[in-house]
């Protein structure tokens, strides 16, 4: 499910603090980089961070957020992308607590 031009540039303003933001398209959603690093990704009304640090994973668990899930035809169960975390709703309103979020994962180790 593609992101609406409206939900992005809404996401966009949410991270408005942060400098070198690029987006693309991707899987029929967008991705999002800043300063070239991969951020995350936004499909349909939904921006999923990635996550590759496991007590961030934990934290971000905690808080509701889900791991993005598809499903393929030739596949029964849904495939899961372990690395990308839904954002936490209490930052879907909140500029500064969203850019946090967004400055952790930048800075988790590869």
């Amino acid at each position: 499910m593609s992101a609406s031009k409206e939900f992005v540039e809404y996401v966009l303003d949410l991270l408005g603090t942060l400098e070198g933001i690029t987006t693309s398209r991707m899987f029929g959603g967008v991705l999002l980089k800043v300063r070239d690093k991969q951020l995350g990704v936004l499909f349909g009304d939904t921006v999923y961070f990635k996550v590759t640090d496991a007590s961030l994973q934990n934290r971000y668990k905690s808080e509701g957020s889900k791991q993005f899930t598809y499903t393929r035809k030739d596949k029964k169960d849904p495939v899961i992308i372990k690395n990308w975390w839904s954002v936490p709703d209490r930052a879907m309103d909140n500029s500064e607590e969203f850019v946090q979020l967004a400055e952790e994962v930048l800075e988790q180790k590869k």
